[in-house]
């Protein structure tokens, strides 16, 4: 399937952009948003959870928090039936920036979707999920 990759990756680096741009003054980029909807959505989730939520390794995950908690958008808190754990838990700042993002998204994935029957974007993204999920047999050998 000529082309393919070149698609997904040019919606991929144009949405990371865009995103970066967006969310610059609040002091977060297009990848670290993830990390506040999560948090938000699911208060005192395990930091190892955030792994496969995203399917990114854990350096990353660290990283992300490390900065979003810096920023004062998170609290990490030792879990006090394995001190190895860590909870994390959104504050305010990003209780109140929840919002704007979602906004954001819903904005951004519109524009990608603009030009497609409601049909469409549920087949585009069925299609979507299920590659991402041979992808992730593949890699994962599930």
């Amino acid at each position: 399937m000529k082309g393919f990759l070149k698609w997904i990756s040019t919606i991929s680096r144009f949405s990371k952009m865009q995103l970066d741009k967006e969310f610059r003054e609040y002091g977060f980029n297009g990848s670290q948003h993830i990390y506040i909807l999560k948090i938000c959505e699911e208060p005192g989730v395990a930091q190892e959870d955030l792994l496969s939520a995203f399917n990114v390794n854990a350096s990353n995950v660290t990283r992300a928090l490390t900065h979003l908690e810096k920023e004062n958008y998170i609290v990490r808190i030792q879990n006090k039936d394995n001190r190895r754990c860590y909870n994390i838990y959104p504050t305010q700042r990003a209780r109140d920036v929840y919002p704007v993002i979602k906004d954001a998204l819903k904005h951004w994935n519109s524009k990608i979707l603009e030009e497609f029957t409601e049909e469409e974007k549920h087949q585009f993204i069925e299609f979507l999920a299920r590659a991402g999920n041979h992808m992730l047999d593949f890699v994962y050998h599930r």
